[in-house]
C-alpha cells in the first residue's frame, strides 16, 4: 500500500463520511414509519423495524395511514355494509399492530379520496399535529 495512493485516500475520506452519517442517524435522527391497515404493508414494516433495530436506528412511532371512514349509523346498503366490514378488519388490524410492534401508533390518518397535496396537505399536518411549512 503506497502512503500517497489517491484511491487509499478518497476510500478513508467515505469511510469516514459514512461513519459519521451512521452517528448522526443514530444520535440525532428518530425514524416515523406509515403502513396500511394490510398484512403486506404490516409485513413489509416488521421487516423495516427488525432493520432499523439492528442498525441501532432510533424509531418514534408508526402512522396508520390510509383508515376507512366509519358510515354513519342510519346509512345502509351495500356500500355501508361493505364499509363496515372493512371498517371492523382495519381495526382487527389495529390490534394486531399496537400488540406486536414495539412502536407506538403516533397518529391515524383516515384515507382521502383525493391524493395528499396541495389542501390535503394542512389537513393530515393537522392530524399528524405538525406545522406546515408554507411553500416558497
Amino acid at each position: 500500500m503506497m502512503e500517497g495512493d489517491p484511491i487509499i485516500a478518497r476510500l478513508r475520506e467515505r469511510k469516514e463520511a459514512f461513519e459519521f452519517a451512521g452517528e448522526t442517524l443514530r444520535e440525532d435522527a428518530r425514524f416515523t414509519l406509515v403502513l396500511n391497515p394490510d398484512e403486506l404493508s404490516i409485513r413489509e414494516t416488521r421487516r423495516a423495524l427488525d432493520s432499523l433495530y439492528e442498525a441501532e436506528l432510533p424509531v418514534a412511532g408508526l402512522v396508520v395511514n390510509k383508515l376507512t371512514p366509519e358510515p354513519d349509523p342510519d346509512e345502509q346498503g351495500r356500500g355501508a355494509t361493505y364499509l363496515r366490514d372493512r371498517v371492523e378488519t382495519e381495526q382487527e388490524r389495529l390490534t394486531e399492530i399496537r400488540g406486536s410492534f414495539d412502536a407506538p401508533i403516533v397518529a391515524e390518518i383516515e384515507t382521502r379520496v383525493r391524493e395528499v397535496k396541495g389542501d390535503l396537505l394542512g389537513d393530515v399536518a393537522g392530524e399528524l399535529g405538525l406545522e406546515p411549512r408554507p411553500t416558497p
